[in-house]
């Protein structure tokens, strides 16, 4: 969906400048390259699954959890994870100063646009992200495609536009087809911030008051001793 979405607004801003056929031409590509990610070690695995798990636990017990990804714990589940093989080879994820990158090589054959079904979208795109219940918001800084690189001056105006565009996308789209999509409905918040993609899930709801506490008699309270005599 985010990649989809990313290269529907590169072409459209493109095209505001240069004639549709110039643009594809420029910034795809008629064949992919394979995007390299280094191999992790079994610690590395291990320990991004772990959070992951955190998260699906999380989410089936209706418990609030904050987990945070780092960008190699990322690209760890995207090279080892079986639910993220079809990112393998096409996607690697860098995140700093709460902006992510991603690099990548995916085809176009979902972009509803004419001449792009064969073509591939080779290059990266920076961004930052929150997303709460009212939806995701983007902030893009950089999209570059076959070395043709969009300034970052149009950008300004026409983020809104991406984010309405990709939010009502998403609400259309199937869930089922996105790895781990039955978590959403758990997810309160999801943000790029420092070096790390920061998930919080909802937790359950409350379903009423907590009893009152049983107070303990102070000294005042209690009666006092008659004097032996």
């Amino acid at each position: 969906m985010l990649i989809i979405a990313l290269v529907f607004f590169a072409l459209v801003l493109g095209g505001t400048w240069y004639l549709y056929g110039r643009v594809v031409n420029a910034v795809t590509s008629p064949t992919p390259i394979t995007v390299q990610l280094e191999e992790p070690n079994e610690a590395q695995f291990t320990a991004a699954n772990q959070k992951l798990r955190q998260i699906e636990a999380a989410a089936a017990a209706k418990e609030a959890v904050t987990v945070e990804f780092t960008a190699d714990d990322l690209n760890a589940l995207i090279a080892r994870h079986p639910d993220y093989t079809d990112l393998r080879g096409k996607v690697r994820v860098a995140i700093a100063d709460s902006i992510a990158t991603l690099e990548l090589s995916v085809p176009l054959r979902k972009v509803p646009l004419p001449r792009v079904k064969h073509r591939w979208f080779t290059g990266s795109a920076s961004f930052g992200l929150t997303y709460d219940e009212s939806g995701f918001t983007f902030s893009p800084r950089s999209i570059i495609a076959n070395n043709y690189s969009i300034a970052d001056d149009f950008f300004q105006g026409l983020a809104p536009t991406f984010n309405n565009y990709f939010n009502q996308e998403w609400d259309r789209s199937d869930r089922s087809e996105t790895p781990h999509g039955d978590l959403w409905p758990q997810v309160r918040s999801v943000i790029v911030r420092d070096d790390k993609v920061v998930v919080t899930t909802k937790g359950r709801a409350a379903t009423g008051a907590a009893p009152a506490a049983t107070a303990t008699p102070t000294p005042a309270d209690e009666p006092a001793l008659e004097p032996e005599e």
